[in-house]
């Protein structure tokens, strides 16, 4: 594992007790396996056919994302995992990943055109400062190959109150056009952009707003911004189920039908580079 990392980004760097909360939900949380479903899905179609992919996970977390990669795409290696958290690349090694760099996605360390996929999953709204997001989805683009596809996933600003006391420079919430706009700018051609989580969003609005709208109670601080998720019970539940097969029946809609869902507190996007190199 790398030990340098350039810092003159000023990159948000979260406790160990959020790196935590992230390795707990990662696996077994219905919202985890749903967003995964919504990933397989988007990306059944692009890769079919593909073989011998080299792989990024860029902003890669606590790693689990990294082990589902290997064990479900025809890849070329283990895929290599970039955090700019040496707490995030602790977790990762517990789950056995070793191709693994202490890195920001806005500096990434690799040449061009290294890359037949990469993913990025819900990383550009923690990055500091505000452009920073463009800066990261430039590096993709770079880091791709001819034809070769990015995955990424971020937060959406649908569904919720006006954000409150949050720095933008440290924490945002997107909307599909938005980042559509900026993947168009670094000369990817988006052949996805879609909301995701749209069916669990409908109650989770509803309260969001009817708590917006009482008195401010002081509460113990969060782990970190759009960390809200909490871990799952040891014990299946029912509502853990249902709120799966939600997910579930949202995949079948974006793969299946190709259809692409208008409401969600997530974003998903589909984009490739050109056969041509971008300039």
């Amino acid at each position: 594992m790398d030990s340098q990392v350039n810092t003159q980004s000023s990159p948000q760097i979260f406790e160990r007790e959020y790196y935590q909360r992230l390795y707990d939900i990662e696996e077994k949380h219905w919202w985890a396996q749903g967003m995964r479903d919504a990933m397989v899905a988007l990306l059944h179609q692009p890769i079919a056919g593909k073989q011998n992919l080299r792989v990024l996970d860029a902003g890669c977390g606590t790693g689990y994302l990294l082990n589902f990669l290997q064990q479900n795409y025809p890849l070329d290696g283990e895929p290599v995992g970039i955090d700019v958290s040496p707490h995030a690349l602790q977790f990762c090694e517990l789950r056995g990943s070793k191709n693994l760099k202490l890195a920001s996605v806005i500096e990434i360390p690799f040449a061009d055109a290294s890359f037949d996929l990469i993913i990025c999953i819900d990383t550009i709204q923690h990055l500091s400062p505000a452009d920073a997001p463009r800066k990261a989805i430039a590096e993709f683009a770079r880091l791709l190959k001819p034809d070769g596809l990015l995955y990424l996933r971020t937060n959406s600003i649908l569904g919720h109150p006006p954000l409150q006391g949050v720095d933008p420079d440290q924490y945002r919430r997107y909307d599909c056009v938005t980042v559509k706009q900026m993947l168009i700018e670094a000369g990817l051609k988006v052949e996805r952009a879609t909301y995701l989580n749209a069916i669990p969003s409908v109650p989770a609005t509803i309260k969001e707003y009817i708590r917006a709208s009482q008195p401010k109670q002081h509460t113990t601080a969060a782990i970190g911004p759009g960390l809200a998720i909490q871990p799952p019970s040891p014990r299946p539940s029912l509502s853990g189920f249902i709120k799966h097969r939600m997910l579930k029946f949202e995949a079948w809609l974006l793969g299946s039908l190709h259809m692409d869902i208008p409401f969600g507190h997530s974003c998903g996007f589909v984009a490739r580079r050109s056969s041509k190199t971008i300039s």
